[in-house]
């Protein structure tokens, strides 16, 4: 998972975020302060409350034979009987369950190194003792969990000698011996059983957060497609679906950038249905539309991808045809022109002609801007008009005379 990382937790795997695995833990601590102990200290007291019990009747039967002091006797009762649940109850009202955990998972270690030296080492006792502690904090806090584990150990046991002397009486005799190694399997298998528990919730957690993040992406794709279709929308003139005026003062400046960086050519095309009031005042309004959106039709499916048709107003429509030399600009208007003339809108049972005069003008040599280019076209436009309609007109430097 992006952004975290993966670390091992008493038994199990928890994910932490990024960082300083000293510090990573204060999200899940803090979480853990809200919601009560942590899960690592319910497991650590159910193993060690049950555990505890087995040594201390493993050692009951040792002690048995070797006639235990009452004073011995209340030590190890203490310490196996009453301290788990004393270090479930520091654990609990920690403001950071996990770490006090993780201390009682040391004062542990140091507990048992100072029982076993009092005992005199019986062997089986003190593996049995020494495997299950270094193995919890070893899980728990890996490479140097397990250095402190020998050294809290170590440390207990040399108080011991120091207190009351070096004694080692290793010999245990078989029923302690067989209880030993029965807590020693009951003790492993449990840690396998909670270790796979953990695991499987971290499986299930992963597969909710594969599920959730696929969801997400979903839901992100669905909103990314929806502004696209928002932006197409709000570039697009929803009658006859040319982009609008907008989108063409967006867009001309960069297209007029790009042929002034790759010396190329723009022709502006102004296009004019002629007598389109016409139209609309014998047909209608609504008849007006339909031939907007033939013309509109004829426009899209002639021009070009780099090609930008606009709706400029009304029945004026202007295009920005990148790349476009002059002599190919004037054979694709009157393909245009003839094209339409050439259509019949059917409004009812009414059909309807018309053709438009075109205006064109060339960039550079009839402007650099589009204002000055739309000006050449709309000059070429009014000599189309002016010359008797349907036809198209270039852009001349003489139209610019005022009239006599």
């Amino acid at each position: 998972m992006k952004g975290a990382i993966l670390r091992r937790d008493v038994v199990g795997i928890v994910v932490c975020p990024q960082g300083d695995p000293n510090q990573m833990d204060s999200t899940a601590i803090a979480a853990a302060a809200r919601k009560g102990a942590h899960w690592s200290v319910k497991t650590n007291y159910r193993l060690r409350t049950g555990s505890f019990a087995i040594m201390f009747a493993s050692i009951g039967l040792h002690g048995w034979e070797k006639a235990y002091s009452p004073a011995l006797w209340s030590l190890i009762a203490l310490q196996l009987l009453v301290y788990p649940h004393l270090m479930y109850w520091r654990a609990r009202r920690s403001s950071n369950s996990q770490q006090t955990e993780a201390s009682n998972l040391v004062i542990d270690s140091l507990l048992f190194g100072l029982l076993v030296a009092t005992l005199e080492f019986p062997l089986w006792i003190s593996f049995t003792v020494y495997i299950a502690s270094t193995l919890n904090i070893t899980i728990m806090r890996g490479a140097r969990g397990m250095l402190l584990s020998q050294l809290a150990f170590a440390g207990g046991a040399l108080v011991s000698i120091a207190a009351f002397g070096w004694h080692l009486s290793p010999d245990t005799d078989w029923p302690a011996t067989v209880l030993c190694l029965l807590g020693n399997t009951v003790y492993m298998v449990a840690i396998g059983l909670t270790a796979f528990s953990r695991n499987l919730q971290l499986r299930k957690t992963r597969e909710s957060l594969r599920q959730s993040e696929r969801t997400l992406t979903n839901r992100l794709s669905e909103i990314q497609d929806l502004q696209a279709r928002l932006q197409e929308q709000a570039s697009r003139d929803p009658l006859t679906g040319l982009y609008n005026r907008r989108f063409l003062d967006t867009i001309a400046g960069r297209e007029i950038a790009r042929c002034h960086r790759d010396h190329q050519y723009m022709v502006v095309m102004l296009i004019d249905i002629d007598h389109f009031k016409n139209v609309n005042d014998t047909y209608g309004h609504q008849a007006g539309d339909e031939v907007l959106k033939t013309l509109s039709a004829l426009l899209l499916e002639k021009a070009r991808a780099a090609d930008v048709p606009c709706r400029y107003g009304g029945e004026e429509f202007i295009l920005l045809l990148p790349g476009m030399a002059a002599d190919i600009a004037m054979v694709r208007a009157n393909q245009w022109r003839n094209g339409f003339a050439d259509k019949v809108t059917l409004f009812g049972a009414t059909s309807i002609k018309a053709t438009i005069s075109i205006g064109v003008a060339v960039y550079p040599s009839h402007g650099e801007t589009l204002v000055a280019l739309t000006r050449s076209a709309d000059l070429a436009l009014y000599r189309a008009k002016a010359e008797g309609r349907n036809r198209v007109v270039m852009y001349e430097a003489e139209m610019d005379a005022p009239n006599p």
